[in-house]
Order: C-alpha cells, then structure tokens, then sequence
C-alpha cells in the first residue's frame, strides 16, 4: 500500500533558534499551486510545520509518520516546513532535558514559514493563464482573486515528542508578535530577513517558469515541480537521512549575502512596500527617521489563523520531564526510554539562556491547553500506544472536548501502537489527517 511521500524539497536551509542562535536544519515544500503549469490552484497561503520525535532515539525529519502526515498535506495543498530540533541526525548542538531550547527551535521555524508564506507572491503581478476558451480563463482569474480574500491557515503539528512540543508552544500571536520588529542582529531579525530573501528569490525563479510554461509548453503539457532545490536531494525521491555536509555551503553563503543587503538596507532608514517601491520612514512631522535599531513592522502583514495537529501525543510526560523523572509504567519499553533518562542526565546542566523573552518562551500548561481549546485541533492516538496510558489520553480529550466551545478534537485508532503499527492503522492515520487537513481548508 502506497502512502503519500515527501518529494524533494524546494529549499534546504537552516535559521538560527531564538533560544541561543544554534543552527536549525530546514525544509520547505512547494505545493502544487507554486509549480509551473499556469491552471494549478490558486496560492492561497496556507502551510504547515510538523516535528518530528525524540532526537537520542532517532527522531529526525525522515522520519516514516512525519512522512505520512506532511506529504498528506502537501498533497492537499499546504506549504510544508519541516526541521530538525537540536541534536538532531547530526545536526548543532545537543537534545535538551526540559525542552525550553526545543520550543525556541519550533518557534524558530514558524517564524520563518509565516513570513516566507508572506512574501512568496510569484504570480502576485499576474501571469496569463493558459486556457481553451474564455469561460476557463475567467473561471482561472476568479479563483485567483477570491484567493486572495483568505485568511491563510497555519497548522502546527508533530509526532510523538513533536506533538508534545506543539503542545506547549504559546499563542501564534505571541510568536509572531516576536518577529514584529525585532533588534537588528538577533536570530529573530536574521529570521525575518531570511524569509524575506528566499521568499523574493523563489518569486523570480516561480514566475519565470510559469511564463516559460505559458509561452513554450502550452496547456497540454506535463505538471512541473520547480523550485530552488540544494544539498543532497538529487533523486525524484527524497533521500532517507541526508547529511548536513551535503547542504551547499554556497547557497548558504548566497543566504548571508541577501540579507546582508535587506540588512544594509534597514539600517540606511529604507524599506520597501508590497509594491516594491522603495521610501524612507518619516516621523509625524515629515521628517526623515534615524536608521532603525529594529526591524520595521512588515506592512499589511496578515496573520494567519492557527491549527493543530497532536500525532501520538505524549500526554502526561511533560510533567515528569520538568521533574527529570519518568513514570514506572515507560520503564516496559527497556532500552529506548533507558537512553531517554541517560541523555536527560547527561544534558541537566547544559545552559538555557534564552535570546528571547523568557516569559515568551515559558508557557504554562493552561495557557497551552487553552490554544489547543480555543483553535481548531486534533489529537489523533492508538488505544495500544504503550508510552502512555490510553486511559490517561481517554481522560484528557474528554476533558477538553468538553470545555465550552471547544475546538478540539480527539480521535482513537483500534488497535494503533505509539509507532502505528500494524501497517492499516497508517493508512487510518493518513485518511484522518487528510480529512482535518480538507477540513482546514474549506473553513
């Protein structure tokens, strides 16, 4: 049985964690409305980060269920970060114990994706759009107008430590409020301007291949990806496990360079409209600002509206993490969890002196609950999980979903292990994801 798989990825990159600058490993995935063929979908912003499960254990962004999920959502439409936490197959740095470090490493990743999706405009100008006759043509022109009327979704997910990780990130207005106007040469304002350059270089590179496309190839030719694809992803496949030693050493020289000139160009006092025209701030009385110390807010930014996805979450571990103890009944799995209390004893005392608002970073868990009540969310788990207690995550969902005016939701698979096994109950997991994911969309 075949299930949805992770093409190449448009970019691979890294962004530096708002927690203490460490280099994170990144993937972008174009959906089908960036690709050439003028009569894809319209762009309508929508995107989505998943995390992947604990790093000592092999957790990374290959993993097969991240797998699963992100490319059902790719294939619904979605843009699809995905990233490695710290620690990670290779990656900077180590696997923290309480998971502070983690949380600025997915904060980090949200940061860029919401700004990236911002800026990515390719066809913003319009490109003529291939068509038989007029009815399709208009329909095509409609739909692209009426795109831009949406309120653009972003989904936050993950599976197992992911998906507690997720759990415990604040409001998606507290994120994005840090990249708002954020000191110059802090990891947040690096972020920022990140995006910013990759989202204008994917433009160039999305709208000449769809004039291309429109000029040379016509309506009957075959869909092409296209995208600035480096490091290692040189099958049509996705290669399982690249190594961060393949990633282009000169793409990310040609990363620092652009946003040494967005950089450059903040500091002189300019910044540039949707339009492109390029003015200096002025304060009330006409006069000219001082160069900026901060980025300046990004104009007719919207924000988008938050969602969640739980896969296999670890519902109840979260407090015995921030007491460095684990509960008897994670003793049955043996050796894996062994490793999980040696790494936690090896990193206790590593550093966790955040670049960003400690108060930010730190979210309590009610204030963690209430996003998961408050925004649409699905908690999806096997009543045969093994790590937690089905009872346990049975008391939870019940506990939420009942809540005045919930938005969560909770779905049990017959039959499902932590690592969804057997093979049906995958195909179970797909089927609910691109359900909710369908449902995202049309709301």
């Amino acid at each position: 049985m075949e299930y949805p798989v992770l093409p190449r990825p448009s970019l691979t990159f890294t962004v530096p964690s708002l927690h203490d600058g460490l280099p994170i490993d990144c993937r972008i995935y174009h959906p089908q409305s960036l690709d050439a063929n003028p009569n894809s979908p319209p762009w309508q912003k929508h995107a989505a980060v998943i995390a992947h499960p604990y790093a000592p254990l092999g957790g990374c962004y290959d993993d097969p269920i991240v797998d699963i999920v992100a490319g059902t959502l790719l294939r619904l439409g979605f843009l699809i970060g995905t990233f490695n936490f710290r620690g990670a197959h290779g990656s900077a740095g180590r696997t923290s114990w309480t998971a502070k470090a983690e949380r600025a490493d997915y904060m980090s990743i949200v940061g860029f994706v919401t700004h990236y999706a911002h800026f990515l405009e390719p066809f913003r100008d319009g490109t003529p759009v291939v068509a038989e006759n007029a009815d399709i043509d208009g329909a095509c022109h409609a739909a692209d107008t009426a795109a831009q009327s949406i309120t653009p979704v972003l989904l936050q997910g993950g599976y197992s430590y992911g998906s507690m990780i997720t759990s415990q990130l604040p409001s998606l207005g507290s994120i994005v409020g840090l990249f708002n106007a954020p000191e110059c040469g802090t990891p947040a304002a690096e972020i920022r301007l990140r995006a910013q350059h990759l989202a204008e270089m994917q433009n160039t590179v999305l709208a000449s291949a769809r004039e291309a496309s429109v000029t040379h190839l016509g309506p009957r030719s075959p869909r092409k990806h296209v995208g600035l694809r480096v490091g290692g992803d040189e099958s049509s496949r996705r290669t399982s496990h690249e190594s961060p030693r393949s990633r282009s050493a000169d793409f990310e020289e040609t990363i620092r360079h652009g946003v040494a000139e967005l950089m450059a160009r903040t500091r002189k006092g300019h910044r540039r409209s949707r339009s492109g025209r390029i003015h200096p701030p002025q304060t009330p009385n006409g006069t000219e600002e001082a160069a900026p110390n901060h980025l300046l807010p990004v104009a007719n930014f919207l924000a988008p509206s938050p969602a969640y996805l739980l896969v296999s979450p670890l519902q109840g571990i979260i407090t015995n993490l921030a007491s460095m103890s684990l509960p008897p009944l994670l003793s049955a799995p043996g050796k894996a969890w062994a490793r999980f209390s040696l790494r936690g004893s090896e990193t206790a005392a590593e550093s966790e002196t955040p670049e960003t608002d400690g108060a930010i970073l730190h979210t309590t868990p009610t204030e963690a609950e209430d996003k998961l009540v408050h925004h649409t969310t699905l908690a999806i788990y096997g009543d045969r999980d093994g790590f937690v207690p089905v009872r346990k995550l049975r008391e939870w969902a019940s506990r939420l979903e009942n809540v005045d005016g919930s938005k969560f939701r909770a779905h049990e698979v017959s039959s499902a292990t932590h690592f969804w096994a057997p093979n049906n109950v995958a195909l179970t997991l797909r089927n609910a994801v691109s359900t909710f994911g369908a449902s995202l969309l049309e709301s």
